[in-house]
């Protein structure tokens, strides 16, 4: 499985598809190997070759359908626990094409974590911020304990315990709003940005590490493609927050201090210029997208 997940990947980048595959050291804090075939499951027990006999002991996250049929099993390593991801086939086609009802644009901030057209705001929880005075005392710990020793080996530990707090607190934040964003409304419009070359911002970096705009929009697009949803990606240099929401007029770039601004032309004031992004969003995905519905994600 190596072999082929290496073959795979300089496919992909001679095709230009991805980047250059990268070396995993065996020092990584996430180790993990794929078994392609004989998998099973019983009695809360995981049985894999080399473990046909006795299986191994596992508590389930989630029941697997009787008819489903096991694809193979990853187990993996993350700071001295073990997981098993299992890929079934569970035969259930595809969602029907639903007739879309309601629609929403999203403009993804740091201030906010996300605000919609509907002038819902979710706030950011700042996760790592929040536990950066801790890992601040543990990396220092860290650093003084002799290189080899158990005690150091403990702190490491206590280190990597810390982050994995930090990324499943994140994690479970964005499966909450996205569960919900895509339950609530059937066309979601967002705006496509360039991450990468955001995070490159010496001053913004952390805070749009810390918010996962990519994770977020990758929730939103499965969980929409398995409901029947659509997302619209629409143009990354579309000028949200540029255009007044009310008459279309274009104000001109802000500086990220303002957050409200008058209109010159239709006169209207105080407005909000996270919503008003927000709305210009959806306006304009709607206005590029044609009567049919498709489910998954539609780039414009």
């Amino acid at each position: 499985m190596a072999l082929r997940d290496l073959d795979s990947s300089f496919t992909k980048f001679f095709k230009k598809q991805g980047g250059y595959p990268k070396f995993h050291s065996k020092k990584n804090t996430h180790q993990s190997f794929t078994a392609p075939q004989n998998v099973k499951v019983a009695n809360n027990k995981v049985y894999l070759p080399k473990f046909v006999k006795d299986g191994i002991k596992t508590k389930l996250h989630r029941a697997i359908p009787d008819d489903a049929i096991l694809k193979q099993a990853t187990i993996s390593r993350q700071n001295n626990q073990y997981f098993i991801s299992i890929l079934i086939d569970d035969n259930i086609p595809i969602p029907k094409l639903i007739k879309a009802k309601t629609a929403v644009g999203l403009d993804m901030g740091i201030t906010h974590q996300l605000i919609t057209s509907d002038g819902v705001k979710y706030p950011n929880e700042k996760h790592y911020v929040k536990s950066q005075k801790k890992l601040l005392t543990l990396q220092r710990r860290l650093s003084k304990k002799q290189k080899g020793s158990n005690n150091r080996n403990k702190t490491k530990l206590s280190v990597q315990k810390l982050h994995t707090k930090i990324t499943n607190q994140r994690k479970d934040n964005l499966h909450k709003v996205s569960n919900e964003i895509t339950n609530q409304y059937d066309i979601i419009c967002l705006e496509t940005l360039n991450i990468k070359g955001m995070v490159k911002n010496r001053r913004l970096s952390k805070a749009i590490a810390d918010v996962a705009w990519g994770e977020f929009i990758r929730q939103l697009e499965y969980k929409a493609s398995w409901r029947g949803k659509t997302v619209i990606k629409i143009d990354q240099w579309f000028p949200s927050s540029q255009i007044c929401s009310y008459c279309g007029a274009s104000t001109g770039k802000k500086t990220l201090n303002i957050r409200k601004f008058n209109c010159p032309e239709c006169k209207k004031k105080d407005i909000d210029r996270d919503v008003n992004a927000a709305v210009n969003i959806r306006n304009y995905g709607l206005g590029q997208l044609d009567n049919r519905n498709t489910a998954g994600t539609v780039e414009i």
